[in-house]
């Protein structure tokens, strides 16, 4: 039969995983900074300034954290896919010793 292709269970748990994280993140950083921003417009009375430069200054963080999400994502991934690999070859490594001793 033909090899079955594209991403396993696993694969998928871990990119719907840092698909939400990643999500989250983003409006979290984004509405700290609007916060922040409005907060200090209204006690200083610079009415845009603040919350302009916090948003604007919110969106390379934002970035920069959904990169390292996503590499880390990544990563995890691609641990479990070896490791799952590994462990079949060692199981099978095993199922052959097995059969050799019985013959």
């Amino acid at each position: 039969m033909g090899e079955r292709k594209g991403l396993g269970w696993r694969e998928g748990a871990f990119l719907a995983e840092a698909a939400a994280q990643i999500g989250c993140l983003t409006v979290v950083v984004i509405l700290l900074a609007l916060g922040a921003g409005l907060w200090l417009d209204s006690r200083l009375g610079t009415k845009p300034w603040f919350t302009l430069g916090l948003v604007l200054a919110s969106i390379p963080v934002s970035l920069y954290m959904v990169v390292r999400l996503a590499l880390s994502a990544a990563r995890r991934a691609q641990g479990g896919e070896s490791k799952e690999s590994e462990e079949s070859e060692e199981s099978k490594e095993s199922e052959e010793s097995e059969e050799s001793k019985n013959r």
